[in-house]
């Protein structure tokens, strides 16, 4: 991404000197919309990237209250070394670090809510899962139930309609995996964990 904005500035640099040549008559000729063109060209994955990334960012600082928070997709070679976790923030920190391939699959989440299969909605409840880190929680259990207590507000701030959201929401839960390393009995509606929160779709998750 980062080659990718470089290139983009080189264009428009480009483009911006043909503007002052010694031939005025010709400063907007062909060459001058060709090196604009090249120029956005190679700027959009890399914004659309990057406005991505501040859209989850604004979605986190809004489930937890704390404007600093913000989301980081690595690129294939960070997500190399981020040891096969899908999501993490580092200790006292307000940046949530995503895998390609879980901000991949949130985007694909995004693009159809409705039909989002397993990996899709695993997606989001990384992302709230890492908010609940950005929160102060440091318990993995409790940050998991935390999470599944609020899945259904992360979609609707993300713009998923309510009704879709609640639904991905009890569906995450009802398939959640017992053999997860942060299963436990404690998460269920009326356990230890439930937050008796106002509007919490997930104590509809048992079949």
């Amino acid at each position: 991404m980062f080659i990718l904005l470089v290139l983009s500035v080189i264009f428009l640099g480009l483009a911006i000197k043909s503007l002052f040549g010694e031939n005025l008559g010709s400063r907007f000729d062909p060459y001058f919309f060709i090196m604009l063109a090249i120029s956005g060209a190679l700027a959009f994955f890399p914004l659309k990237h990057l406005y991505f990334e501040y859209k989850l960012g604004k979605a986190v600082a809004e489930l937890v209250d704390h404007d600093s928070a913000t989301v980081n997709c690595q690129s294939t070679y960070e997500s190399m070394f981020s040891m096969g976790k899908a999501g993490f923030v580092r200790l006292s920190t307000m940046v949530i670090h995503m895998e390609e391939r879980t901000c991949d699959d949130l985007k694909e989440y995004l693009k159809n809510p409705a039909g989002a299969g397993p990996a899709e909605l695993y997606a989001l409840h990384v992302l709230s899962h890492e908010a609940m880190h950005v929160k102060g929680e440091l318990n993995e259990y409790k940050t998991d139930c935390m999470a599944f207590q609020r899945n259904h507000t992360m979609a609707k701030i993300l713009g998923v309609p309510e009704g879709i959201a609640n639904q991905n929401a009890i569906v995450i839960h009802r398939y959640r995996s017992s053999n997860h390393p942060y299963y436990t009995r404690d998460c269920e509606p009326g356990g230890p964990y439930d937050e008796n929160l106002p509007g919490a779709v997930w104590s509809n998750s048992r079949s």
